[in-house]
């Protein structure tokens, strides 16, 4: 999720909050009245002790809020909302929808086929798991993120993913690989819309594509 926040904004909030605490612990030590330091042999190891200090701490404070720290301001309601469109949408837990692909069942119809779709997502990494409901393939998503586009203002998740049918179809490949792309849609509920495509059947002319729609649970 870090990938949509504005990269120069980010190192300003972060040097800002490193400089504030580092003097702010460097203060208590010194005391009250103190506000000299004196760098110098004698003390240069101590100085270099109370810095590498703060450091831990402050890696260890911006660690908690990016994993856990950050839902606190996304859970408001009121402020929830403006943060999922201005900031970066949650898109945590379970989403549920439906793929409609070019990809023809034996009776010569497009086959559509209902999903489940997992996302975990702090600001520190970004996680998708997606299942097929009729449980004649498995997916396993290899990689995927979010990220913003400057020209139009709009999120997007994109991944790639692995397919495995274990009693493929005789117009069917055991194995293939795909890619997709969903636009986040702020309308009642949070929805994912968008295409995928896959290499299946490729060496027969039978690529894949398709529509998904997803709305979360």
């Amino acid at each position: 999720m870090w990938k949509v926040l504005p990269k120069v904004g980010l190192i300003k909030i972060l040097a800002f909050m490193f400089a504030v605490l580092f003097l702010s612990i460097i203060l208590a030590l010194l005391g009250e009245g103190n506000y000299t330091i004196n760098l110098n042999q004698s003390n240069l190891f101590e100085v270099a002790t109370h810095a590498s200090g703060v450091s831990i701490i402050f890696t260890i404070i911006v660690w908690l809020i990016a994993k856990w720290g950050w839902k606190l301001f996304w859970f408001i309601p009121w402020l929830g909302k403006v943060f999922n469109k201005n900031v970066c949408p949650n898109l945590n837990g379970k989403w549920l929808g439906e793929i409609t692909s070019t990809f023809k069942d034996e009776q010569g119809e497009f086959v559509t086929k209902k999903v489940e779709m997992y996302i975990k997502a702090d600001f520190i990494g970004f996680d998708i798991q997606l299942k097929s409901l009729d449980k004649y393939q498995r997916s396993t998503v290899v990689q995927s993120e979010i990220y913003k586009d400057a020209k139009n203002g709009n999120f997007y998740v994109s991944y790639l993913f692995e397919s495995v049918v274990d009693q493929p179809l005789p117009t069917d490949d055991s194995k293939f690989n795909g890619a997709a792309k969903l636009v986040v849609r702020f309308e009642e509920e949070m929805e994912l819309v968008g295409t995928y495509w896959t290499n299946r059947a490729w060496q027969r002319g039978k690529n894949t594509a398709g529509k998904i729609e997803l709305k979360k649970e």
